[in-house]
């Protein structure tokens, strides 16, 4: 087994995977029920097997096409959730709506993490497949006993809050990646990017 290549999965995995339970957590403390967990799963599952089973050949892809579509779907989901926000804070209430918008966030959120953590990976699995892949199963297993020992505390921010935060986040990596199909980009202006989102949202909150 290669450390170095383990490590480096089982970090970047506990880093982004964490941010997909966290959220996961919440909705499903909110909606109650499997629903949240099951999409969740999903949208992992949708990144990470592709990773490990293709993961050689995803790199053959047009980058620009693959950022196009990603960021295409990170400003829907932010939208739906900026205006999921918006009704809540002008006291609009629409339940059954609001929790197929939360699911489907789950699975945006989920797979967006999972996707990031993938970038990495993909890299690591030339050098050694089986150190990547046992990083990556034991960084998941270990989001899966945090978010169920912390679910308690997880679950007391406010989803209102959290929809609003996660709309600006969406957006910022939408814009970045969208930038990143013409240009080369420091991560360093996703936090501009942030920055920037929250005070659109929080004008468009307030209209």
């Amino acid at each position: 087994m290669d450390v170095g290549i383990f490590l480096a999965a089982l970090g970047i995995s506990l880093l982004e995977l964490s941010e997909a339970g966290a959220v996961t957590a919440i909705y499903q403390a909110t909606y109650k029920g499997l629903r949240p967990i099951a999409y969740s799963i999903i949208g992992v599952a949708l990144v990470l097997i592709p990773t490990f089973t293709v993961g050689k050949y995803i790199v053959l892809l047009p980058l620009r096409y693959v950022l196009a579509v990603s960021a295409a779907i990170l400003f829907y989901f932010g939208y739906r959730l900026l205006r999921s926000s918006r009704r809540y804070f002008k006291g609009i209430r629409r339940h059954g709506e609001e929790e197929k918008e939360g699911v489907g966030v789950v699975l945006a959120v989920s797979a967006t993490e999972a996707l990031e953590a993938a970038l990495v990976i993909i890299a690591l699995i030339p050098k050694s497949y089986s150190s990547a892949l046992l990083g990556t199963l034991i960084a998941a297993g270990a989001v899966v006993l945090l978010t169920i020992a912390l679910k308690d505390q997880i679950a007391r921010i406010r989803l209102p809050h959290l929809k609003f935060v996660l709309s600006s986040l969406l957006f910022s990596l939408g814009t970045m990646w969208g930038v990143e199909i013409f240009t080369d980009v420091d991560e360093l202006f996703l936090l501009a990017f942030f920055a920037a989102w929250l005070g659109i949202n929080y004008a468009i909150v307030k209209m």
